[in-house]
Order: structure tokens, then sequence, then C-alpha cells
């Protein structure tokens, strides 16, 4: 049942009467009027309404985060008790890459489904970072470091890298053999946000990211091995991705003598007092099962 107070709460983390009456699956005008009424029962105004956002007014903001703090530590007791007897129930949503989400995230569904039938879990695919308030999302699985200071964040270790390229590539281009040498290569890069990275290595060396040359971006790491393998270019990227082709000898490992560092993987959650149990439960199983250091292929 969607209460007055509920639906307050998904207006303020949607920013939007019509996002959040899509998100409850109710008409707009009805988030409308039981906001309406929340207001005139509690004598204040809670919101600033526009055509383009709604935002809290300062006692709307100071309400929202009281409320939300009780429905917080509400639904987590509620489904502890529930759970000590009972099969674990609700929504879990979890956003994560394509890549991520079919090497490593779905095995952990698969055992969470088997164990509790009736979990639903949503999973979200998508290289951009989702604003996880918003998007009523759970759990981010994300390469790289946080930059959100809202965040919490589980460090879930390293995933190892290598530099390739197709044996045709370098036969055309030249084989670099020494780290200064990739400003004369081209680089197939994942998205165009991977151009503002420098390629640092375990010697402490760095390739500095301006003096990257590409002309191709994929969000997709299986496309990009594909490039990769047709001649397109050198990429950095996980050396679990090449295992079979660099035993086949269809790319070859650049610059093996100067090893990449490991791309940061991390868990991202809002609450990190109140986690509903599937919540806990799920960032338990990826703490269990990712064993990411076992990757290293070379």
């Amino acid at each position: 049942m969607n209460s007055p107070e509920h639906i307050f709460i998904r207006v303020i983390e949607t920013g939007s009467l019509k996002l959040a009456a899509a998100q409850l699956r109710i008409e707009a005008s009805t988030v409308s009027r039981k906001v309406a009424k929340l207001e005139q029962r509690l004598n204040a105004k809670l919101l600033n309404r526009s055509t383009v956002k709604t935002t809290p007014t300062e006692l709307g903001l100071a309400y929202y985060n009281g409320l939300k703090n009780l429905y917080d530590q509400q639904s987590a007791l509620e489904e502890e008790v529930f759970n000590t007897s009972t099969q674990v129930k609700g929504v879990l949503r979890i956003a994560t890459t394509v890549d991520l989400g079919d090497k490593f995230i779905t095995p952990i569904i698969h055992t969470m489904m088997c164990q509790a039938p009736e979990l639903k879990v949503e999973l979200i695919y998508g290289s951009e970072l989702t604003n996880l308030t918003e998007q009523n999302i759970d759990v981010a699985i994300r390469f790289g470091k946080p930059v959100d200071s809202h965040l919490y964040a589980i460090d879930l270790g390293s995933i190892p890298r290598i530099l390739v390229a197709s044996p045709e590539y370098l036969k055309q281009h030249g084989t670099p053999h020494h780290i200064d040498d990739l400003a004369q290569h081209r680089f197939i890069l994942y998205a165009s946000a991977q151009a503002n990275f420098d390629i640092q290595f375990q010697s402490g060396e760095r390739f500095a990211h301006n003096m990257l040359s590409s002309s191709l971006s994929v969000n997709s790491l299986r496309s990009i091995a594909y490039m990769v393998k047709a001649g397109h270019g050198i990429h950095w990227g996980p050396s679990w991705l090449y295992q079979k082709e660099l035993e086949e000898g269809s790319v070859v490992n650049v610059l093996a003598k100067h090893p990449v560092i490991g791309l940061p993987l991390h868990a991202l959650y809002t609450n990190r007092d109140f986690q509903p149990y599937r919540v806990r439960w799920f960032l338990t199983l990826l703490r269990e099962h990712l064993h990411l250091d076992q990757l290293n292929i070379l």
C-alpha cells in the first residue's frame, strides 16, 4: 500500500511527481493529491513544484530525512524478523555493466534465487553510474574509484589488466618495446571516458592520457575484443577476457615486461545502517564468491 508518507519519499528521491508515479505504478494525479493531503494534515508546505523539477522546501527536507530514517529502520527490522523463519522476499535492484553482469553477477543471482525462490531481482545494465536514489537501486557494481561522497563503497578488489593487440596490427604498425612507444599507436577505448585516465604500470610509471590516440570507443568489452582481434588498435582491459585468444595467438600481450595495474571494483550503496536483509546477503555473497586475484592468467 502506498501511504502518503511513502509517496512523499519517492517524490523527493526522484525529484518528480511523474517519475514517482511511474515507479509506484499509480497515476500522477494520485501522487499529487496524496502529497497535498499530507501537507494539509501537517499544515506545512513540503514541496516546491515546477514544470521542470520538484524540490523539497527546507521544512520538507527535514521531514524527509526523519521520515526516511524511520522507514529504513522499520523495513530492516521487519525483514530481519521475517527472514529468521521464512524465505527471503522483496525486490533486489542491482545496476552494473553488461560485461560485469555476465561474468560475475549473474552466477551470484542464480545462487540467491535457488536458495530464495520468492526473492525478485532486477539486474539493470548500463555503463554510466546510475543515481542510486533516483533510480531506486540497492547496489551498483562499478569499475574504478568511487567519486560520489554520498555513497558507501565496498572494495571488491582489482581486476587484472593487460595491454593487447593482434599480430596483424603489430606487424603493420610495429611492436612497442618501451612505454613511450605507445604514443605512436592507436587505442580502442572502453567508452570515451577511458581517454581521461592514464595507463598506470606496476613499476610506478604511467602513460599520460593526453598522449592517447584513438578513433574508436565502445562500451562493451566483448565488442572491443572483436575489434582488437580485427587489428584496429591496442586496448588495455581485463586479462580474463583474452585468455583463449592469448593461448591461440590471435592477440598478443603488449609490453609484457611492463605489467599494468589492476582496475578497482566496488559495490556502491546508499544506506549503511539500515540495509534490508536481501541487500546484506547479496553483498556478503559478492565478497565470498568474487576472487579477482585468481583471474590473472599470465
